[in-house]
């Protein structure tokens, strides 16, 4: 005898364990979800990405509001006159000066370690240059402390290995170099908001 359709169903053993699966996958993707928000609202990223879209069409918006064309008054034409003569007046309107919203333009940089430590705004010019200078410092001070434990093991009270000159010249330039990077980027943090 065939089993009517509405009898065949899922066992509740099988169907306990697909809500235990999809609870778990749930909330793992929840999980994901938070932590992604909470990192890119840490490194500034949540801002570039998500709110200043919404700032930037606000501005827009506003801006497209307040430049709608004023209408021009109607010249008014006095059907009641006997004269044949006609007069043109030129009339100027002055124009009310077209005012730019200000629009934060401008990227956060978020700096964690070390002296420089900030969490400023920057032009795109100063954020690509901050970025710059920061890679380089941090180069030339671990080029400097590279050298020096080269230097020290190498060349101690011999000079067996011919490099040892070079290596010195190296991390004099890498130290030379420090002061330099360092005030430039601390001239470009004092610029950022």
């Amino acid at each position: 005898m065939p089993v009517p359709y509405h009898k065949i169903g899922l066992g509740s053993k099988i169907l306990a364990r697909a809500r235990l699966v999809f609870g778990i996958l749930l909330s793992f993707a929840v999980i994901l979800t938070i932590a992604g928000v909470y990192q890119g609202i840490k490194s500034g990223e949540f801002n570039k990405v998500f709110i200043k879209p919404f700032k930037q069409f606000a501005a827009d918006f506003k801006k497209a509001v307040e430049e709608t064309p004023t209408p021009s008054p109607a010249p008014s034409s006095n059907s009641t006159s006997t004269s044949t003569t006609k007069v043109i007046i030129n009339q100027t309107v002055p124009q009310a000066p077209q005012r730019q919203p200000v629009v934060s333009n401008c990227i956060i940089k978020n700096i964690r370690e070390g002296e420089f430590t900030s969490n400023k705004c920057y032009s795109q010019q100063d954020y690509e240059d901050l970025s710059y200078y920061l890679n380089q410092y941090n180069s030339a001070v671990g080029s400097v402390s590279f050298y020096e434990t080269k230097v020290r093991i190498n060349c101690s009270n011999n000079d067996f290995f011919k490099t040892c000159e070079q290596d010195k010249k190296e991390q004099q330039t890498n130290l030379d170099s420090i002061p330099r990077y360092k005030s430039i980027i601390q001239g470009i943090i004092a610029k950022g908001q």
